[in-house]
Formats: C-alpha cells, structure tokens, sequence
C-alpha cells in the first residue's frame, strides 16, 4: 500500500475521533437547537392584536425597580410595541450572560417585573440558538420563549415556554437542561 492511500484511510477512521475531540467547543450540558422540542408552543397558537397608537409615558416612578432603570424604561417606552399586541418587553444586560426583563403597557405606561422572571442568565448556551436570541418574542403574540436560568436558578435551566397573561407570565411548558454537577449551584 502507497503511503498516499495508508495516510487517506488513516485520516478517514481518524476523522469522527478528532471530530468528537475538537467538537465545537460545548459539552453535554450546553442548551442546543435540538432540544427545541417538535411539539413546542408556538407563536400563532397565541395570538394578540398589534398595537400601532401612541404611547402612554412610562410609569417608573411607582415602583423601586422604576425608579431604579428610569432612563432604559424611558428609552424603552418610546420604542413600538413588541410583544403581545400593546407590550413593549424590555430587556437589558445585567452582567456576563445575564439579561433584565420588565413588561411595559404602551396603552397605561405601567411597568410590570414578571415574577419569578425578572432576569434570564444563559450560560452555555450553542451558537446556534443566540443568534435568534435567548429571549423570543413577537408583536402579534403574547408567547415569550426564554433560553437559559431564570432568576439563575439551575433546576429551571432549559428551555422555557410562557404566556402573557396580564400581570403574570404563566409557565406553559419547560424544557429541562442539566447543569454541569461539578459547578456548584449559583444561588
């Protein structure tokens, strides 16, 4: 056998073992697109009818959390309604991975913090899935899909289907991802 031909069929065996080592730098605890399951909530099955009026001014100052993000809820309430028909969702960094959420009525200027959602943390999450975002949502529905640890709490890491129901989001459906047993808990 040429040396040519024996450093081929070297390569093609080798190939799925180097493939597995170099892999694309996520492990078995990494949140991926295949565990966006086939039958998931989906943004038409709950509708809300987009909001094109004018603003009400934002409410900030009834709440400390207001009065503490002021000017990003201000900033925020000038933009179009993006969520749920008359919502603004906000969000903002908050840290390394780590995303704040509140809910603005464009019709009354009220915000509302969810609760139990305030902030998402999305550590180790693929490439894959940040391009669309970790927090999914749209005009004309009142689904928010959200990629990661609410509140950073590792038993709710995954993969999370809520609906809006004013004032709460209620959970719809979660889709669990193990995180690593060799990091200790973040709370």
């Amino acid at each position: 056998m040429s040396r040519p031909l024996a450093g081929l069929i070297l390569c093609a065996v080798l190939a799925p073992v180097f493939a597995q080592e170099l892999d694309d730098g996520f492990n078995e605890y990494t949140i991926r697109r295949e565990h966006l399951p086939p039958d998931a909530p989906q943004f038409k099955q709950y509708p809300a009818k987009p909001y094109a009026g004018r603003n009400a001014p934002v409410r900030w100052k009834e709440t400390s959390f207001g009065r503490t993000y002021r000017t990003i809820l201000r900033e925020f309430g000038t933009l179009q309604p993006n969520f749920a028909g008359h919502y603004i969702l906000a969000s903002w960094g908050c840290g390394t991975d780590c995303s704040r959420i509140a809910i603005i009525d464009a019709l009354t200027g009220k915000v509302t913090v969810p609760e139990d959602v305030s902030f998402n943390v999305a550590v180790n999450v693929h490439d894959n899935l940040q391009d669309d975002g970790m927090l999914r949502y749209c005009a004309d529905s009142r689904l928010l899909v959200l990629i990661g640890m609410p509140q950073e709490d590792t038993h709710r890491r995954g993969i999370s289907y809520y609906m809006w129901t004013p004032p709460k989001l209620k959970l719809l459906r979660h889709v669990p991802v193990a995180w690593h047993p060799d990091i200790q808990e973040l709370q």
